[in-house]
């Protein structure tokens, strides 16, 4: 990929839905038009639609479903939550990527990546995310709260997730405790979200979200048929991830916001009505240890209350939950 690449395709976008001459651009990035043509037609090749004409320039009709920094970082910038943005093809993790980055680094970023080739949901179990397909990213944030809240952070974080990817799914999208997302009883989106301390407080919150998109069924494969999803497969339509790129960060700053400065007694009943596990036998993992029982209820500090098939009462701060 051409080093003005980004340029290019930043221009294009920022300047919808009017054409943009040859020269403009070169002159813009003060390279040739012979250049810019070469770079177009690059782009045209990875899948950006580009409408060209003689005599009246070049406009981006559709954006493409590769992610290009030159589009993500202005869409992502307009929303003021992060300070750095970086846009990867490939990593093995983005999680990994956002904790190597933490050396040294201050900021609150966000690293989106097109594929991951090692990506790890909750308790290192493996999370397919195939080049794309969905949307792959880590966010650094850095909440000056207490310790004893942090727990709360994965809470907000599924409701602005949920609410996201309720814009763009026709069937209703609910929340599974602390922090799995559904769509029609399968999983759409898992998030992953780790803490980094030292004896004066929170240094950072890193919170890695993988969220299935555009897999067509035929995309899941054995035991994920039954257990997972994607919007697309919800929407009877191909999911522009730009559009849902931009909804995502609107909707994280907006419940992140909520999480810094109100209670979870806040939206305790906006969360319970979003959720999925009420009335129903579950299966419950804390700390290596499992028993049968039933979801009564979630306090005002986002404990989940259970009472097992023995009849005793349980208070769960974190666990797995399997229908």
């Amino acid at each position: 990929m051409s080093k003005y690449s980004k340029d290019v395709i930043q221009i294009l976008y920022q300047h919808q839905p009017d054409y943009i001459s040859g020269q403009f651009i070169a002159e813009q990035l003060a390279i040739s038009r012979t250049a810019v043509k070469k770079i177009i037609d690059q782009l045209k090749l990875e899948g950006c639609e580009i409408e060209s004409i003689n005599h009246r320039g070049h406009r981006l009709i559709q954006l493409p479903e590769k992610w290009y920094s030159g589009i993500v970082q202005p869409i992502i910038k307009a929303q003021n939550l992060f300070n750095h943005i970086e846009v990867i093809e490939s990593t093995p993790s983005t999680q990994i990527l956002a904790k190597q980055k933490l050396v040294g680094n201050s900021d609150t970023y966000l690293i989106l990546s097109d594929e991951q080739t090692e990506g790890k949901g909750r308790f290192n179990r493996p999370w397919a995310s195939s080049k794309g397909k969905g949307l792959w990213m880590s966010i650094v944030l850095r909440p000056n709260v207490p310790f004893d809240t942090i727990t709360k952070f994965n809470l907000f974080m599924a409701l602005g997730i949920r609410d996201a990817i309720q814009q763009f799914s026709e069937k209703r999208v609910t929340v599974k405790w602390p922090n799995d997302i559904y769509i029609d009883g399968k999983k759409v989106c898992g998030f992953l979200t780790e803490m980094v301390a030292n004896s004066d407080g929170i240094e950072a919150v890193i919170c890695g979200i993988g969220i299935n998109m555009n897999q067509s069924q035929a995309d899941f494969t054995g035991e994920l048929i039954e257990k997972a999803t994607s919007i697309r497969i919800n929407s009877n339509d191909i999911i522009n991830r730009y559009y849902f790129l931009q909804a995502l960060v609107k909707h994280i700053e907006y419940r992140y916001n909520q999480f810094i400065s109100e209670p979870f007694s806040t939206i305790r009943e906006e969360y319970i009505d979003a959720s999925n596990i009420w009335n129903k036998e579950l299966k419950f993992t804390e700390n290596g240890n499992q028993f049968l029982g039933k979801a009564l209820d979630i306090d005002n500090d986002g404990v989940l209350i259970v009472i097992d098939n023995e009849n005793q009462q349980h208070k769960l701060i974190s666990a797995d939950i399997e229908f």
